[in-house]
């Protein structure tokens, strides 16, 4: 039996890779309905992991912010802007 990965173990980036591969083959326009239809489902699958994969990871970025000339320190990610930066795609 294949030995499966969990969707936490595979890297946004392969993801993203699949999600092409799928989008390149339903422009193609070879595939039967059936396999169209089939190829549509793993892709909104797939792109349903990159959004959860990207909302967990904007939860962990913190700003750089610049106090004065030489101090820094760090603040959370907002989630007014992070919900910007998705709906921006």
């Amino acid at each position: 039996m294949k030995n499966k990965k969990k969707a936490e173990d595979i890297s946004f980036e392969d993801y993203l890779r699949k999600l092409e591969k799928i989008v390149h083959r339903l422009e193609e326009g070879e595939l039967t309905l059936e396999e169209s239809v089939q190829a549509y489902e793993e892709g909104m699958s797939i792109s349903k992991i990159c959004l959860e994969k990207l909302n967990k990871t904007k939860k962990k970025i913190e700003k750089l912010v610049i106090e004065g000339e030489d101090k820094y320190s760090t603040k959370p990610f907002s989630e007014k802007e992070g919900e910007d930066a998705i709906h921006d795609f």
